[in-house]
């Protein structure tokens, strides 16, 4: 069996076989990946860029490419998943809870544009991405600890470090999309 695998895979590489042969891929080899749409800071159209340039059956092309790929995010939410007992300033512990743990969600919506004729040639498609990370819910910015496997001390400096991970899930979901719809 595994001699049998080992041949097959050799004689699919070994002459020149491409998978995603179909006629689209015929048609279409460059894609451009304009600025994504609620994008504020351009890091996730910088991650979806990446993974279309490094790993995608397109060549990547800034402009004059064959298709468009055209990206909304239409929904970023934060969820706390995780809790622990407050301490008070005696360093008692409190009925009272508060958040230490937090899912970070983002949803795009996503099409494949003819770039010649303007028409759709992969129809919206909607994917969603998340990640989680552990934070402490009272300290201050300058407490960020880079070092910590995860855990990091301030809560908006945590969902700022948050969003690289988060943009690099999304940006492969939809890399594979694209690569195993073709």
């Amino acid at each position: 069996m595994k001699i049998a695998l080992a041949f097959l895979l050799v004689c699919l590489t070994g002459c020149g076989y491409q998978f995603g042969s179909s006629q689209f891929s015929s048609r279409y080899s460059t894609l451009s990946v304009p600025y994504a749409s609620g994008d504020f800071d351009g890091s996730f159209t910088n991650e979806m860029i990446h993974h279309i340039s490094t790993g995608s059956v397109f060549q990547y092309r800034r402009v004059g490419a064959d298709l468009i790929l055209k990206i909304d995010l239409v929904d970023f939410d934060v969820e706390n998943i995780g809790y622990r007992y407050y301490r008070n300033k005696n360093d008692h512990l409190t009925r009272e809870t508060i958040p230490v743990e937090t899912r970070s969600t983002v949803t795009a919506v996503f099409s494949l544009i003819d770039a010649s004729t303007g028409y759709e040639v992969l129809s919206p498609v909607e994917v969603s991405a998340t990640t989680d990370f552990d934070h402490d819910y009272y300290s201050t910015r300058d407490q960020i600890n880079s070092n910590s496997l995860g855990q990091l001390t301030d809560y908006d400096e945590a969902l700022d470090a948050s969003k690289k991970p988060l943009f690099f899930n999304l940006a492969k979901k939809i890399s594979d999309y694209i690569n195993d719809s073709w």
